[in-house]
């Protein structure tokens, strides 16, 4: 199921983008909750997207004639 370079890449990024979004709302502050939540998704959907967009990109570029 995961054998290309980005399928991986995407489901890493979306292992590690739960995994932060959940310790930084356990740490947050009662009232800054939701801002955390919503920054970490943000920012790890973000880099999520960047590295898998690399990898497609450079996958593309291999398979070029």
């Amino acid at each position: 199921m995961l054998k290309s370079r980005v399928r991986k890449n995407l489901a890493i990024g979306l292992v590690i983008t739960t995994v932060m979004t959940t310790v930084m709302v356990g740490i947050a502050d009662h009232g800054d909750r939701m801002e955390e939540l919503t920054r970490s998704l943000i920012i790890g959907l973000l880099m999520t997207g960047a590295v898998t967009g690399g990898a497609w990109v450079v996958d593309r570029k291999r398979s070029a004639p």
